[in-house]
């Protein structure tokens, strides 16, 4: 500061002038719609890459969805009771969905077809979904399940077993997130 004669009490005069003006308007109503589930929607879940939409419903389907076009893509069928909760793998190769009677159905989201057999083990109903993060696995293979039969289980998804069962919570796992 003292070679170049500067001072750390100098006030500098800054000039601003904005850019652009935007001009945020708030959604005060509903944009679009997407019929097709003939009981109550349960659950909605963006691909990765935001193209595509998956939804399940008490109607037990789970449906995919073009974002683009607006359109249904796959009507899936295999589940026996609503379906409560879905995730799609980070990938976007995989869906899974979770249902009411405890099952967990892995699906090919550009078929619609189901892969695999239903995966059993929980007592009650499937409460959340979620895959273990690409950065740790490239394979996409495991899957958290948390359930209200107060476990959470860890699944490979290519064999459809149970690697892990987390046990000991008090009261239904709501919950659960790989990070």
């Amino acid at each position: 500061v003292e070679t170049n004669e500067l001072s750390t009490e100098t006030v500098l005069d800054i000039t601003f002038q904005p850019l652009s003006l935007f001009r945020v308007h708030p959604v005060s109503r509903c944009t679009d719609s997407l019929p097709g589930h003939t009981d109550s929607l349960l659950h909605v879940s963006f691909s990765p890459d935001g193209d595509r939409l998956a939804s399940g419903g008490g109607d037990t389907t789970v449906r995919f969805w073009n974002v683009g076009t607006r359109t249904p893509k796959h009507v899936c069928k295999g589940h026996k009771n609503h379906v409560l909760c879905t995730a799609w793998s980070p990938d976007g190769k995989k869906f899974a969905s979770g249902d009411k009677n405890g099952n967990l159905l892995l699906w090919n989201p550009d078929t619609g077809e189901s892969i695999g057999r239903p995966f059993n083990g929980h007592k009650r109903w499937i409460t959340s979904l979620s895959w273990e993060p690409h950065h740790r696995s490239k394979n996409c293979e495991r899957l958290l399940s948390g359930s209200k039969d107060k476990t959470a289980r860890i699944w490979n998804a290519r064999t459809g077993r149970s690697i892990m069962t987390l046990t000991g919570h008090g009261d239904s796992v709501e919950s659960v997130r790989w990070g």
